[in-house]
């Protein structure tokens, strides 16, 4: 099996990067022949709050991961993929600007008379001026000097990324066209991708000529005008303009990916570091899908190039499953509901049944513990990880799309119980009948779902670890039910 390399550049490609995180804890599968992902943040902001976010939930997916073994009687779908930090905690350092104004970083004060007077007409006194370790805000005229060093081994750390290279791994770029980071950044690291050998970097011919994909991100939300901040929205098309003119007839992808969306919100203008942390956006979960369409497809570098972009059903300013076109709905459909239907049994309903068979009946003992399948289980590393992971699924992934402007309103997140069935948007129960209804096979809510892991368990809790065996019976339990209520 092989690995795909996603380098997300800028805050738009964190957010991205965790939208793709939260797709892949669903089931979302890659495709046949890719199993991990090295996620790699790229982004001289290291307070910034979409950046610390995501690699906060990387860390937790990771970790999710690795405590579960996968068998071969293991059917669960939850948190499959593979995702790796090649021990770089999901960031790549590109070049030191600690304590650093530009001016500082490019030598400004070294120069001579005649330099000094080209570079002012290059860059403004704010920009000189300008601390490096909250990013570029929004010039990628800074970007691309500081971003220059991909191909220098001595100042970041893509050369040990890309030691374990090997052929048949694929490649994907995430950036944003209207910022610094992203719009600067991309067109650097595809050139010293393409020019691997030439830099000196590991599988220098296997990098050079690999597949690689790439999302350029277009406007999607605005900044509120603020006179003191050198982020002003006014400039984020002429941006897009301009990098798009220079992306025509200088890029070597094999597939470029195309986003945006005329319905944006304007989110509060904060140059970087921490308060940098905007709610997810409908437009980003779309660009993470990129890359699962890019993983699908056998895509060669054979000189052939291919543009795709993104489209609905219906162009409505709410968008459910249901909006999704028809090949995009069953790819995310059934998972996405599967994790909102787990996450909501799992805060709501899961300490009422500790005392079921699927429990009482579980004996387990590994490296740490040993004992019965109980309530005391929930102090486990792994059940701590796994309740603030699905905390972040709902109260923030879900929530903050379904807040945002274009919205992603898939569920109401305020059903629970009995009526959890009739809070997917556009899928509806099959109905039974008066004396159907007193069937085991048509019970409704969280008592369908306690019903067939009653069924599941039965023969699953002896064959598998005791993390494997709680998410596999939940998870297995949770789609029965699906397929007799929807029919997916």
């Amino acid at each position: 099996m092989s690995k795909i390399y996603v380098f997300g550049i800028g805050g738009t490609g964190a957010r991205v990067i965790r939208s793709l995180t939260m797709l892949l804890a669903s089931g979302v599968k890659l495709g046949e022949n890719i199993d991990t992902v090295i996620p790699v943040i790229i982004d001289q902001d290291r307070s910034n709050g979409d950046l610390t976010r995501t690699i906060a939930l990387l860390k937790t997916y990771k970790s999710l991961h690795d405590q579960l073994k996968f068998g071969r009687n293991s059917k669960s779908e939850f948190f499959k993929t593979n995702i790796d930090d090649l021990n770089t905690s999901f960031r790549m350092q590109v070049a030191d600007v600690a304590d650093k104004d530009f001016q500082s970083y490019i030598k400004y004060l070294n120069l001579d008379t005649r330099n000094k007077a080209l570079v002012s007409l290059l860059f403004s006194k704010k920009n000189l001026e300008a601390r490096m370790d909250v990013g570029f805000k929004g010039n990628p005229n800074m970007g691309s000097v500081v971003l220059n060093n991909f191909s220098t081994e001595a100042d970041n750390d893509l050369g040990s990324i890309l030691e374990s290279f090997q052929s048949g791994d694929k490649i994907f770029i995430i950036s944003s066209i209207f910022g610094g980071t992203g719009a600067a950044g991309f067109p650097l690291l595809l050139k010293t991708l393409r020019q691997a050998q030439s830099s000196q970097l590991p599988s220098a011919a296997l990098v050079a000529n690999a597949p690689i994909g790439a999302i350029t991100v277009l406007p999607y939300f605005g900044v509120q005008h603020d006179e003191d901040s050198e982020i002003n929205m006014d400039s984020f098309m002429s941006k897009a303009k301009a990098a798009l003119s220079y992306y025509r007839d200088n890029l070597n992808t094999d597939v470029l990916y195309y986003i945006s969306d005329k319905l944006s919100k304007n989110y509060d203008n904060h140059e970087g570091d921490s308060a940098q942390r905007n709610n997810a956006h409908f437009v980003e979960m779309v660009a993470a899908l990129s890359i699962i369409d890019f993983c699908k497809n056998n895509v060669q570098h054979d000189g052939s190039k291919s543009f795709k972009e993104f489209g609905f059903n219906e162009d409505k300013p709410v968008v459910s499953i249901r909006t999704l076109a028809d090949s995009t709905r069953a790819l995310v459909g059934k998972p996405l509901i599967s994790m909102f239907i787990f996450e909501k049994f799992y805060k709501e309903h899961l300490k009422n049944t500790w005392e079921n068979a699927w429990a009482k009946d579980f004996s387990y003992a590994d490296d740490d513990n040993e004992g019965k399948m109980d309530s005391t289980v929930m102090s486990h590393d792994f059940f701590v990880k796994l309740t603030k992971f699905l905390k972040d699924f709902d109260n923030e992934w879900l929530r903050e799309m379904a807040n945002n402007s274009r919205a992603f309103k898939p569920f109401n997140l305020e059903t629970s119980g009995e009526n959890i069935f009739n809070s997917i948007d556009g899928y509806e129960p099959k109905k039974t009948g008066f004396w159907g209804k007193l069937t085991s096979k048509n019970l409704d809510g969280y008592e369908a779902i306690d019903n067939a892991i009653a069924d599941i368990s039965n023969d699953l809790h002896k064959k598998l670890p005791m993390y494997d065996y709680f998410m596999d019976v939940h998870w297995q339990a949770i789609n029965k039910v699906l397929k007799s209520k929807f029919g997916i």
